[in-house]
């Protein structure tokens, strides 16, 4: 039996809050990790790993965009920035 109190609305708003928070902490530490290379790194894991797990089965993605549109856009992002970065020659401003 469980004795614990629950916990109040303002408790759950506060944890709802710090899941946002800890969302905002990773991918801060995403950035600082792959630097320029984040939105390729990032986007291109997330398109991996979600067809893989679609093909473990899993269809109830918490991702707010559903699948199949989350992994088509975030290809096309990863597609995008992977040309930026490395085929695309920017123009010189004087």
């Amino acid at each position: 039996m469980n004795l614990e109190p629950l916990p109040t609305p303002r408790e759950t708003r506060g944890q709802e809050i710090e899941g946002w928070a800890f969302t905002f902490c990773k991918a801060a530490f995403l950035a600082l990790l792959f630097s320029k290379y984040t939105l390729l790194v990032t986007a291109g894991a997330a398109v991996v790993l979600y067809l893989v797990a679609a093909a473990y089965g899993v269809r109830d993605w918490r991702c707010f965009v559903k699948p199949p549109w989350v992994v088509a856009f975030l290809a096309l992002v990863a597609a995008a920035q992977a040309y930026f970065l490395f085929f695309h020659v920017p123009s010189l401003i004087l």
